[in-house]
């Protein structure tokens, strides 16, 4: 797993690093890793636990990241949570990836974009098949352009640029 972190304003996070399910040694070490991390149901595109998002908003994203499932074929969701249970969020994003199975077996090329917003902290985790597209750098660039949606509590918004900017930069026309 390749992970860097990223300080940008208001203390946000954001760490790309491998969401990479499967069997042995790594599988292992997946598990330790996913000490602390709560079980939270797969709600769909969306899994808004914190309720940050109004659910005319949360449907407008799930659409789109249905669209943008069907015109990429890479599958990407979003979480909300309203704790990170004392976890680091690189673990946190990567163990709910690896559970929820997002991305397809043999490409590992999903996307998980995970928001704490009482620990201000946002982690992009990306499957192995999708670092050498969406890099450091270009994860970086998105939080940039999140950030200040993020600061006015306009998380739809902030969500909505970030999906845009993901999508265009792994293959998806807007």
């Amino acid at each position: 797993m390749r992970a860097a972190a990223i300080a940008a304003s208001l203390t946000m996070l954001i760490i790309v690093g491998g969401c990479n399910g499967g069997s042995g040694p790594a599988a292992a070490k997946e598990t330790a890793a996913c000490d602390g991390v709560p079980q939270m149901a797969l709600a769909g595109r969306v899994t808004d636990a914190a309720n940050i998002l109004p659910a005319e908003d949360e449907a407008r994203l799930s659409g789109r990241l249905a669209r943008y499932e069907r015109d990429t074929q890479h599958q990407m969701v979003i979480v909300t949570t309203p704790s990170l249970h004392g976890v680091r969020i690189d673990n946190f994003g990567t163990c709910l990836g690896n559970r929820w199975k997002i991305g397809w077996q043999g490409h590992d090329d999903g996307v998980i974009v995970v928001i704490a917003p009482n620990e201000r902290q946002m982690r992009i985790a990306t499957g192995i098949g999708m670092e050498k597209i969406l890099t450091d750098d270009k994860a970086l660039a998105i939080v940039h352009r999140m950030t200040p949606y993020f600061a006015k509590a306009d998380y739809s918004r902030g969500l909505s640029v970030g999906i845009d900017v993901i999508a265009a930069e792994t293959g998806d026309k807007p």
